[in-house]
């Protein structure tokens, strides 16, 4: 038998071409392959007895456009006006001066009005002194002498010298009190200077912050931008250094990145990608041993253990035991409530009453399921009213201004935690391709319309599922969850409502229902 070792780009009609095959001979050669659609970089392929595979040899790459390879076109730059102006407004203040004389001088000219104001006053004060109180004590003085023969004598020239010494002293404290408000008036007029200036260093600094912190911002989702775009090129094959000129000096004004730094960061990601395609095997590898191994699970009655298919981005069953009865009978003597029974939760609530008091602790994963349906719901919410997809998606992620695609990436990002941790059971720090992975259960930017709600509808079936298994295990324990009855029989009826709302109808448990998406695609959605 003659095999193929898969590569990236590889398509399965591709290889079937080149060995004389069809594509259904193949799949028939490999039952592994369950969907032409999808095979494995790095899988060996089994070619029958044709000879081994023979890659055409490679034709000599002739620079094309992005539209040309990927079908996808780079758009002409165009800088945002109000980013723009914020940056030149942030700039502007960071690099403005202060002069600190002119401030002083300004606040001293303020009030040199009032500075002349109170010199006039002083003037008049001191002629109006002159001309009445120190011009009777003179004249007083000289009579007193004259008088007493003291005119013309140092005893009368002593008389008249104190007399005077009296009117300057009292002429000095209208100086004293003039000079007193001025100081004052001074000293003011250099304190709101000196505030003003420390206002206009702070003022300074806030905008040097500022400045820097909107360089950084613009840096970053520049940096955030161009590694999406180069990760979209790699999803789509494209090899930048394919590229012509013009498509790169389009790519250098978006994103200030040079072809260089480009072609670097593509082949940073090329690299990134052969590792998570290897952790991706991996992945498939663990889970297939799950299933095989999946009777060394100890399972209580009613428990069921999932685990995470990277192929398919959702969570496979693979191990799972029945409640084979239930607490208590149905009221025909005899007769008890099979866990099969769409009832037997309910039932088993209702029978709890005078249990133990739940705890915090056994309180917390049903508070978790509340919490995911409630976020389930404003996702749904967004499902018909944001364009998604592959390609889309991604440009819509990494558009700032785009505000029902950021509402929806900021509720994925809000479930996903909840849903790893409540439903799933991961425990621990979640990485960044935790993330990226539980975000593929759920409705995202990248899914089309009608992925999203196949899996917004699986995910709430297990949601729900998730939220009657403590509450049978706590009733099964004789904890009193009778005070549940609402929160259970309410979102149910809730994901019922939004599973309505994204077109797919309810069935009992253990049975399967459908919907047929616009495209004629089925999705089938296990209960």
């Amino acid at each position: 038998m003659a095999s193929y070792t898969i590569k990236y780009g590889d398509t399965l009609s591709g290889i079937a071409s080149q060995s004389g095959k069809s594509i259904q001979e193949l799949m028939r050669l490999n039952p592994s392959i369950t969907d032409p659609n999808k095979i494995q970089a790095g899988r060996t392929l089994n070619v029958g007895d044709s000879a081994p595979v023979v890659p055409p040899p490679a034709a000599t790459p002739q620079k094309q456009t992005i539209a040309q390879v990927a079908k996808v076109t780079v758009p002409t730059y165009v800088e945002d006006p109000t980013a723009t102006q914020i940056g030149q407004n942030y700039k502007s203040a960071a690099t403005s001066t202060i002069n600190e004389d002119a401030i002083r001088s300004a606040t001293r000219a303020r009030i040199q009005g009032q500075i002349d104001a109170i010199n006039a006053a002083v003037t008049d004060q001191i002629a109006n002194f002159r001309g009445t109180t120190a011009k009777n004590r003179q004249g007083q003085s000289y009579a007193l002498a004259a008088a007493g023969g003291r005119i013309g004598s140092a005893t009368g020239e002593g008389e008249f010298q104190t007399t005077e010494n009296y009117n300057n002293q009292e002429e000095q404290t209208y100086r004293d009190d003039a000079n007193n408000k001025i100081a004052s008036l001074m000293g003011a007029a250099n304190k709101d200077a000196t505030d003003e200036i420390a206002a206009k260093r702070t003022a300074l600094q806030q905008g040097i912050d500022k400045y820097f912190e909107f360089l950084d911002t613009q840096g970053k989702q520049k940096r955030d931008q161009v590694t999406a775009f180069i990760k979209n090129m790699l999803a789509l094959g494209v090899d930048p250094t394919q590229l012509n000129d013009s498509d790169f000096a389009k790519l250098q004004d978006q994103y200030g990145f040079s072809k260089d730094q480009l072609v670097s960061l593509y082949n940073d990601a090329k690299t990134q990608k052969s590792t998570d395609d290897m952790a991706t095997q991996k992945a498939q590898v663990d889970l297939d041993k799950a299933k095989t191994d999946a009777n060394q699970f100890s399972l209580n009655e009613g428990d069921a253990r999932y685990v995470y298919d990277p192929a398919t981005g959702t969570a496979k069953l693979i191990a799972s035991r029945a409640k084979t009865y239930a607490p208590g009978t149905t009221g025909t003597p005899g007769t008890t409530l099979g866990y099969s029974d769409p009832n037997y939760t309910l039932d088993a609530i209702q029978k709890s009453k005078g249990g133990r008091v739940v705890t915090q602790g056994e309180l917390k994963p049903i508070t978790d399921i509340q919490t995911i349906v409630g976020q389930a719901e404003t996702l749904t919410s967004l499902i018909d009213s944001v364009d998604t997809g592959p390609i889309v998606g991604i440009i819509k992620s990494n558009n700032p201004y785009d505000t029902k695609a950021q509402e929806m990436k900021a509720a994925v990002t809000a479930i996903v935690p909840k849903l790893a941790r409540g439903v799933y059971g991961e425990v621990g720090v979640l990485t960044d391709n935790d993330i990226d992975n539980y975000s593929r259960t759920i409705a995202n930017l990248k899914n089309t319309s009608d992925v999203n709600k196949a899996v917004m509808a699986m995910t709430l079936d297990i949601a729900t599922r998730s939220l009657a298994n403590p509450l049978n295990s706590l009733a099964a324990g004789q904890r009193d969850v009778s005070r549940f009855e609402p929160i259970y029989t309410g979102l149910n009826a809730k994901a019922a409502a939004i599973k309505s709302e994204l077109g797919v109808g309810s069935a009992p448990a253990g049975t399967s229902s459908s919907f047929t998406s616009k495209n004629g695609q089925t999705f089938n959605i296990k209960q």
